[in-house]
């Protein structure tokens, strides 16, 4: 006998990343639906080990977006197309200007590292 809870004995939440995860596998890797769910099944059980009984909130995707889109107009420009870019995505030449200076001071970030060691 399966070990795998029947949907309606889950909490709501497990319910939902079950689904979104099988989901999301038949849809970008085009993966069979029963192992789709089992998948599902086993990431929304190590959410559960992990997070269980505890107060979790769960954040918009603006800013997860908002980051993919910055990385995009990041690899599109090309050092003077600052209003190419405002019109292809719809923001102000002001705004590129600002994504373009914060997406230059992380990429430094990553390429330079730091001077201290940030572990405790």
């Amino acid at each position: 006998m399966s070990d795998i809870p029947k949907k309606h004995e889950m909490p709501e939440l497990l319910t939902v990343i079950v689904r979104d995860t099988a989901d999301t596998l038949k849809e970008c890797i085009s993966i069979d639906a029963d192992t789709a769910e089992h998948v599902g099944h086993e990431v929304a059980l190590r959410v559960a080990q992990r997070l269980a009984k505890q107060l979790v909130y769960i954040p918009s995707a603006e800013n997860f977006l908002k980051h993919g889109r910055d990385e995009e107009i990041w690899r599109d420009f090309s050092g003077g197309n600052h209003n190419e870019l405002a019109r292809k995505y719809g923001i102000s030449v002001q705004w590129v200007y600002r994504i373009i200076k914060k997406m230059h001071q992380i990429k430094s970030k990553e390429v330079q590292g730091s001077l201290f060691d940030e572990t405790d």
